[in-house]
């Protein structure tokens, strides 16, 4: 079928055909190829030569594609070959989870090209993805979650609290609504009649009419009010969750056709309200105003199945680059393969784009524009062949029974499924195929019109591989063509509830309790997870807030030393009334002291706190005044016995540490500078004057009392601190 088509044209940049190598021997037992015929392919008929209609084309092929996938997931009893996670295949039975339909586009003209093949689907029961559907603000359950908001945010809209009583979350009936309307006038949250409770739900009236059947209509309006006095105190989410908590929508989503969907999508709402909030949303309204918003975009369905889940999975071609599926349904016919004029000419030499505006084409696109369209059609022709080639098993094609579809998408394959006009009306019984009782591979026709000469009569065609004429018995592959007839088409999506075995009330008293008792069990434990799970299992906090809590308060217990009460102070100043000061200078210093060696030189420190002070954003006057702290700090006593330790690589510098407290409150903090000699630790931390006059030596003591305890703890030696100030 490529072979023609893909010729390595340099001047349309098409590939050059190459066969494909067989991985595995053929399986002769059923078929490899099928071409789909579409039932109805024509309109209204009508008077001289009929021709087929994209129109009826789109409205009669996903019915059969359904069709055709309930046959094969039900009654077929085909196998096909399923990849194990260990390498090898293994023979299966053929199941929902093997089927991918692909589908060259999703949207057209504002439409959704997925709907009437996920409702064709539904309709048969028969589970499926949506693999980037555009549907998903169109779906009744989130226009149903969205009124509800509306009304939630706008009590007096009566329109949106009318949807929201009349909708699937609360769905009172219309004779009760038109009642309600009649008596009282209107549907407001903050008005309700005292007839039925009034606000408070206490405030009951004596009135000679029964009203008792219109008190649920009073409840979901007080249940209203509640939410929108407290909808922004609250998260958005937790807002919708209360309400589908409330109503108990789970339990109505799911059990409706397609309920895993419905379910998804309701469940998507909130984590698109989680998502506003994360990037910054503040109101409810605000959400609102962007679900409106994107409801006039395109956005994807929630998936409700993970790879390898059972159920037919509807992507795009290009989704389905690299992937490989057992069964491959193309669908979407009637889609162009390319389009008929160039929008675009590009020149990356020139770095020239050059695009239609407003109608209007410049000069360069009428002179290239054949060469772009050539070069769409061959995109197009590649785009057929990864759809074709992802099948491993059995490749579904459709096709229309009395003549070739031209100019779709799946055009490149028309001369592999048709055979020639004096051969179409003989065929064999495929393997593992229905007896097909028709010669007519065309439902329906205008005015009842019998097949002709050039319909392809349904069964087995066989084909040579080189010619593409049929020679029975010889082919070098074969195709069968499927009867429309032998599909079970029309089937209507199903209304009311899946499983009506578990809502109906006849049941016998004790599998009500059992079930009940089940579920408060169930409740019970769920509340004391999310109860264990709200208790911190680890309080973490850093050496300056815990020094800060300790200094504002005398309940916690001091931290003791291991060996030692006391935390020697240092004077390693020298008087400087010029000198910088601040907290940016001293993060310069401990900048500068962290990164240089202890043998560094002055032009080393003088690099160092440049860049330190560029960082910074500091002067180069500051610079040099750290730089020479740092090299006085250098020759200090303390510094050079930190030096003999280095060598001896029992020195630490800037080091984490961390501290459990005797409470289990984890401490952290970064250890300025930390040496062993003989068996003991000495913990330096460099302090400013400025930081020692602002918050004083108490605060620092503790918080060297804390390194050192740390440090003697984690190395089982004796450790005291110092306090440098510097």
């Amino acid at each position: 079928a490529f072979a023609p088509e893909m010729t390595g044209n340099v001047d349309t940049r098409q590939a050059e055909y190459v066969a494909l190598s067989p991985s595995r021997l053929a399986d002769d037992s059923q078929p490899a190829i099928v071409a789909l015929p579409v039932p109805k392919p024509y309109g209204r008929g009508g008077f001289g030569a009929f021709r087929a209609s994209a129109k009826a084309i789109d409205g009669s092929l996903p019915d059969a594609v359904g069709a055709y996938i309930a046959w094969l997931t039900e009654e077929s009893g085909w196998w096909v070959s399923e990849k194990q996670a260990d390498g090898p295949e293994i023979r299966v039975a053929l199941q929902a989870r093997h089927i991918a339909v692909l589908f060259r586009r999703f949207v057209s003209f504002g439409e959704d090209v997925t709907r009437p093949y996920v409702d064709a689907l539904e309709a048969r029961g028969v589970p499926h993805l949506l693999v980037g559907g555009k549907a998903f603000h169109g779906r009744e359950e989130v226009e149903t979650v969205r009124a509800a908001l509306a009304a939630i945010e706008w009590p007096d809209d009566e329109l949106s609290v009318f949807a929201t009583l009349k909708g699937s979350l609360f769905a009172i009936d219309d004779e009760h609504l038109l009642e309600f309307r009649h008596r009282f006038g209107t549907f407001h949250p903050f008005r309700i009649p005292k007839e039925l409770g009034g606000n408070s739900g206490a405030e009951l009236a004596l009135t000679g009419e029964p009203s008792a059947h219109l008190l649920p209509i009073a409840d979901a309006l007080r249940f209203l009010r509640r939410l929108h006095r407290g909808r922004n105190y609250r998260p958005v989410a937790d807002t919708i969750g209360r309400l589908l908590t409330e109503t108990r929508a789970h339990v109505g989503f799911i059990l409706r056709p397609a309920g895993e969907q419905a379910l998804a999508n309701v469940h998507h709402v909130a984590e698109l309200a989680r998502q506003y909030e994360a990037m910054g949303g503040i109101s409810f309204r605000g959400f609102i105003d962007e679900l409106r918003t994107a409801a006039a975009s395109e956005a994807a369905e929630a998936p409700i199945l993970e790879e390898g889940s059972d159920g037919v999975r509807l992507m795009t071609v290009h989704k389905a680059k690299g992937l490989e599926f057992p069964v491959v349904i193309l669908a979407d016919l009637t889609c162009n393969m390319n389009r008929n004029d160039a929008s675009r000419y590009l020149d990356a030499s020139r770095g020239l784009c050059a695009m239609k505006i407003g109608g209007w084409a410049p000069h360069e696109l009428h002179v290239h524009g054949a060469a772009e369209v050539a070069r769409d059609q061959a995109e197009g022709v590649r785009l057929a062949y990864v759809a074709a080639t992802r099948a491993r098993d059995l490749l579904v094609i459709p096709a229309l029974g009395d003549d070739a579809w031209e100019g779709g998408w799946c055009a490149p394959l028309n001369r592999a499924r048709y055979p020639p006009v004096a051969s179409r009306r003989a065929a064999a019984r495929g393997p593992a195929c229905p007896a097909f009782t028709s010669k007519d591979s065309v439902l329906q026709r205008p005015n009842d019109e019998p097949a002709g000469n050039g319909t392809v009569c349904p069964g087995l065609h066989t084909f040579d591989a080189g010619l593409g004429s049929p020679k029975p018995g010889e082919g070098g592959y074969s195709v069968v063509w499927w009867d429309p007839r032998a599909l079970a088409l029309g089937e209507k999506p199903t209304f009311g509830v899946r499983r009506d075995d578990l809502i109906v009330k006849d049941v016998p008293k004790h599998v009500i309790a059992d079930g009940r008792s089940r579920y408060d069990r169930w409740r019970l434990a769920r509340d004391d997870a999310r109860a264990a799970g709200a208790v911190p299992s680890l309080t973490v906090t850093t050496v300056r807030e815990w020094v800060d809590e300790r200094a504002e308060t005398s309940t916690r217990p001091d931290v003791r030393l291991a060996t030692s009460d006391l935390v020697t102070i240092i004077d390693a100043s020298m008087p400087d009334p010029d000198r910088p000061g601040g907290i940016a200078f001293g993060l310069l210093v401990h900048g500068v002291l962290a990164q240089a060696r202890f043998d560094a030189v002055r032009s080393d420190l003088d690099d160092l706190a440049a860049i330190e002070a560029r960082v910074l954003g500091l002067t180069d006057e500051e610079a040099g005044a750290a730089a020479a702290v740092v090299e006085r700090l250098l020759t200090h006593d303390v510094l050079k016995r930190a030096r003999a330790s280095d060598a001896r690589g029992a020195c630490r510098r800037e080091t984490p540490v961390t501290y459990t407290m005797p409470d289990g409150m984890l401490i952290e903090g970064v250890v300025d500078l930390a040496f062993e000699e003989a068996g003991e630790w000495t913990v330096v931390d460099y302090k400013t004057d400025r930081e020692l006059a602002v918050s004083g030596e108490d605060r620092y003591r503790r918080q060297v009392a804390l390194y050192a305890s740390a440090i003697a703890l984690a190395t089982g030696q004796p450790a005291h601190g110092v306090l440098m100030r510097v």
